[in-house]
């Protein structure tokens, strides 16, 4: 039997905001990913783990009124926080379902069904993009948008918290996610589970000392904190964690400094 992946950041205050921010930055990365796999306006879709909702949003408006969205989490506080963000957004043709993506529906099957960083935390990726196929009417779209976190997002020149700060986080990346580094085995993965082989997308996001990413990095470190605690490990620094956001814009403009995130890893393919 296997066991149901758990989401280890949590649905806390801290990370709902920080989920809302990386939204945020990779919304590009995953609307062109929308836009080339072919969803247009009419078609039901599936979105796979829909956290707080930015994607099944996304895909809302990518289908239109016409169309519609069946967005899963197994949180119900995730399901909670995405359906009252698609009411205030006035997006009523989405569907916000407490379900685990054991038993995605499948009836009547879907025209594309979409994950966003959900792979990682499956213990069986493939299985994982079999049954999202099976959701699928024959000719529809399997998506899954993945981060490569075995490759390290970094700054030039050098801002030593942030280098601190993500040697401290892939610590816990590789204790707590089992499948970190899928966004490198997409097309193995698609190709292993049944379907063709997939359209890929290799994408990193860039910015200078005002960038989002900063402070998503930031961000991440504190919802990561309590997990490096348990773990034993050093802190990043030996300051007031509610300020390393602050501090690590500050060391950011104070070297004129840009940051690369890690890369985005899309992958797309039809059912047969």
């Amino acid at each position: 039997m296997k066991t149901a992946p758990c989401y280890v950041l949590g649905h806390a205050d801290l990370e709902i905001e920080r989920l809302k921010l990386q939204a945020s930055i990779i919304r590009r990365v995953t609307n062109r990913l929308i836009q080339e796999c072919g969803i247009r306006p009419r078609m039901r879709v599936l979105d796979i783990g829909c956290g707080a909702g930015d994607v099944s949003m996304a895909l809302a408006a990518a289908v239109g009124d016409a169309g519609s969205v069946v967005a899963i989490d197994r949180e119900p506080r995730a399901i909670e926080i995405a359906r009252a963000r698609a009411q205030a957004a006035g997006l009523q043709h989405i569907e916000f379902v407490v379900m685990s993506d054991d038993e995605l529906p499948r009836n009547p099957p879907f025209d594309a069904a979409v994950g966003r960083y959900v792979l990682c935390h499956q213990a069986d990726p493939v299985h994982m993009i079999r049954r999202a196929a099976h959701a699928v009417r024959p000719g529809g779209i399997v998506a899954f948008h993945e981060a490569a976190m075995n490759i390290n997002g970094h700054t030039v020149p050098i801002v030593d918290l942030h280098l601190r700060i993500i040697q401290c986080m892939l610590c816990v990346i590789r204790a707590t996610m089992p499948n970190y580094d899928i966004g490198g085995r997409l097309l193995r993965c698609f190709e292993d589970a049944g379907l063709p082989t997939p359209h890929l997308i290799w994408e990193s996001i860039a910015g200078g000392h005002a960038s989002p990413i900063w402070r998503w990095a930031a961000m991440s470190y504190r919802v990561m904190l309590p997990h490096m605690v348990r773990m034993g490990l050093a802190p990043a620094d030996d300051g007031d964690p509610a300020t390393i956001g602050d501090r690590l814009v500050a060391a950011a403009v104070a070297l004129r400094a840009q940051i690369i995130s890690m890369p985005q890893s899309c992958a797309w393919t039809v059912r047969p």
